[in-house]
C-alpha cells in the first residue's frame, strides 16, 4: 500500500500500490499484492468501540479479544486467529554486571521455571487456541530452527527455588527487588496482568520482593536500549519472524545485547554466515537449545491474536510471522 492521507491520532488512508515487489513474477512463491483498491487505519484504543465498529459495518477488520466472540457474531461477522502473531518479549537485562544476582544462570533459570506458564494461559487467555507454550522468544514453530526442545521451561518452583538457593539466594535472602518493566499493548492482550501474575508467583514461591512498573512501551524499550535498567526483567510484546540469527546474542556493541559472553558472541553470530537452507537451518537449532539454557531471554510465549472480521472480507490468509529475515549476510 501506499499513504495518500494522515491525520495524527486518528486515520491513514492508503492506496494498492501495483509494483508491490513480492509476487511470482519475481521469483517468490505467493503473490502478496492486496486484493483492494483503498485501506484506512483508523485509531480506536478501547476493545469495545472496535467490536462496535465491526457490528455496525463501520470497520472491517479489528483486534478484539476471545470475549467478544458472541456480540461480534450477532452483528454478522466472526473471528480469525493471526497465528504465531505475537510473542511475549521477557528478558533480564544487563546482566554481563557481575554484581547482579541475574548474572549467575542459575538465577535466570529459577526465574524461567517460576513462571505460571499454564495459569496464565488459562485464567488470561482461555486456553491454547489463543495463548500457546510452545517455542523460544520469538522462535515459533514456524520459524527456521524450531525444534520443541525450544518449548517453555515447565512450571517447577521446587527447581526454581533449589536454583536460586545454589546461587546464594534461598528463600529471596540478599536478592533484593526485582523490577518487572512492562506496559499495555493493542497487539497481546493480558500483557500487563501476564506480568503481575509472574512476579506474584516469584514472591510467593521465591520469597523475591517484586516490583511491577506499568509504563509505556516506548519509554521502557528507551531506558533499555541505554542500558539504564540493570538486573531489571522487560516484559513487552515483539513480534514473531521467520529467521531470527542470533538477534540480541550476536553482537557485543549493540543496544539489545543480552549478555558479556566473549566466547558466545561468534558462536551466535555463525549462522547468520551460513547460506545453505538446511545447514542454517540445523545450526539455528543449535543455537537456539544453547541460547534458551543461558536463559538470558525467559519463556512464557505466543499468542494467536483474535481479529474481529466483518462479512465485507470474504478470505483473509495470514502469515504465522513477520516474513523478513533480520539480517542478510553477505
Amino acid at each position: 500500500m501506499k499513504l495518500v492521507g494522515h491525520t495524527p491520532a486518528e486515520v491513514m488512508r492508503f492506496e494498492r500500490f501495483d509494483d508491490f515487489y513480492y509476487h511470482p513474477g519475481n521469483g517468490f512463491p505467493l503473490d502478496k499484492r492486496v486484493n483492494f483498491q483503498s485501506l484506512d487505519l483508523f485509531v480506536a484504543p478501547e476493545d469495545a468501540t472496535r467490536v462496535a465498529a465491526i457490528r455496525g459495518g463501520d470497520a472491517d477488520i479489528a483486534p478484539v479479544n476471545l470475549a467478544a466472540l458472541k456480540q461480534v457474531e450477532a452483528g454478522g461477522g466472526r473471528l480469525e486467529f493471526g497465528q504465531e502473531s505475537v510473542y511475549m518479549m521477557v528478558t533480564v537485562l544487563q546482566c554481563w554486571e557481575r554484581d547482579l544476582p541475574c548474572h549467575d544462570k542459575r538465577v535466570r533459570q529459577a526465574l524461567n521455571y517460576a513462571i505460571p506458564k499454564k495459569l496464565i494461559q488459562e485464567q488470561l487467555y482461555g486456553g491454547s487456541e489463543v495463548f500457546q507454550t510452545k517455542g523460544w522468544g520469538r522462535v515459533t514453530p514456524s520459524t527456521l530452527g524450531y525444534t520443541p526442545a525450544l518449548d517453555p521451561f515447565p512450571y517447577d518452583p521446587d527447581k526454581a527455588r533449589q536454583l536460586l538457593a545454589d546461587a546464594g539466594y534461598p528463600n529471596g535472602e540478599g536478592f533484593g527487588t526485582l523490577i518487572i518493566n512492562t506496559a499495555p499493548a493493542t497487539s497481546l492482550p493480558f500483557l500487563v496482568e501476564s506480568a503481575q501474575l509472574a512476579g506474584e508467583s516469584y514472591k510467593r514461591e521465591l520469597g523475591i520482593d517484586v516490583e511491577v512498573r506499568v509504563s509505556d512501551r516506548s519509554s521502557i524499550q528507551k531506558a533499555s536500549r541505554a542500558w539504564e535498567l540493570p538486573g531489571q526483567v522487560k516484559w513487552l510484546d515483539n513480534e514473531t519472524r521467520k529467521d531470527d540469527g542470533g538477534a540480541g546474542h550476536d553482537n557485543p556493541d549493540s543496544v539489545y545485547r543480552r549478555h558479556g559472553d566473549p566466547e558466545l558472541f561468534p558462536v551466535a553470530a555463525a549462522p547468520s554466515r551460513i547460506l545453505d537452507p538446511e545447514e542454517r537451518t540445523k545450526a539455528l537449532e543449535e543455537l537456539y537449545v544453547l541460547l534458551k539454557d543461558e536463559s538470558y531471554t525467559l519463556d512464557v510465549d505466543y499468542v494467536n491474536v483474535p481479529w474481529a472480521v466483518g462479512p465485507n472480507v470474504l478470505t483473509w490468509n495470514h502469515c504465522p510471522w513477520r516474513l523478513i529475515p533480520r539480517r542478510f549476510t553477505p
